[in-house]
């Protein structure tokens, strides 16, 4: 009987944790929502059937928000849109787990000074795009080492996980933030010159502040890699 009992017992529980406390536009705000909540803001000292009624009306007022918000979040983005916030929030996440020196971060900040320039053309300080820097390296880690473990199959076939414009990438690059400068001549493009340097167009866009619309003039000065 003692037995039973415990078993009943055990089966309230669950059904009071399903047990839908309020509705918000016709959403459910389940008593399971408010016992997580209250787990975390009160460090488990507290269960939402301890709560006065004021404070009940005071939380489920706090959830309302909460589950509004993410109802009508999900009813008016596109199913695209979701994948893409739950893309950045799972790699930021992943991210956020790697270490990065100040050494590491400085390192990369001189591989590309060369393209870190605000719209005057003046460098930007390794301070203010530091953060930048870090979230970048670690995202870049955290995709790396998924990618190492990843199987990719096309036509049957396995192939490299790696693809070649990692190479490429590197390449695009000047060498620690120094360049010369170019003088166009007639007949250049800026894909040629880039080819030229061993680098991307887009990479020599950004390094000397051009965009797509910019137009090459005889004469013209660019920033160049150091060969």
């Amino acid at each position: 009987m003692k037995k039973m009992m415990v078993i009943f017992a055990l089966l309230a529980t669950v059904g009071l944790s399903a047990k839908t406390i309020a509705t918000v536009n016709g959403y459910a705000i389940d008593e399971k929502e408010a016992n997580a909540f209250l787990k975390i803001a009160t460090k488990g000292k507290l269960t939402y059937n301890r709560l006065r009624k004021k404070d009940k009306i005071d939380l489920v007022q706090r959830l309302a928000v909460d589950t509004l918000v993410l109802k009508t979040a999900l009813k008016e983005t596109k199913k695209k849109e979701q994948e893409n916030i739950i893309a950045g929030y799972w790699l930021r996440k992943k991210a956020s787990k790697y270490k990065i020196s100040d050494k590491e971060m400085k390192k990369e900040y001189q591989k590309n000074i060369a393209i870190l320039k605000d719209k005057k053309g003046k460098t930007i300080p390794f301070s203010k795009v530091k953060e930048m820097i870090r979230n970048s390296m670690a995202q870049k880690r955290a995709v790396g080492k998924m990618m190492k473990k990843a199987k990719i199959v096309m036509n049957g076939k396995v192939i490299p996980s790696t693809s070649s414009q990692d190479t490429k990438s590197k390449k695009s690059m000047p060498n620690n933030g120094k360049h010369s400068i170019y003088v166009v001549k007639s007949g250049n493009t800026l894909s040629g010159i880039a080819k030229r340097y061993g680098m991307s167009t887009k990479a020599l866009r950004k390094m000397n502040n051009m965009d797509s619309k910019s137009v090459l003039k005889i004469g013209q000065k660019l920033k160049v890699p150091v060969k």
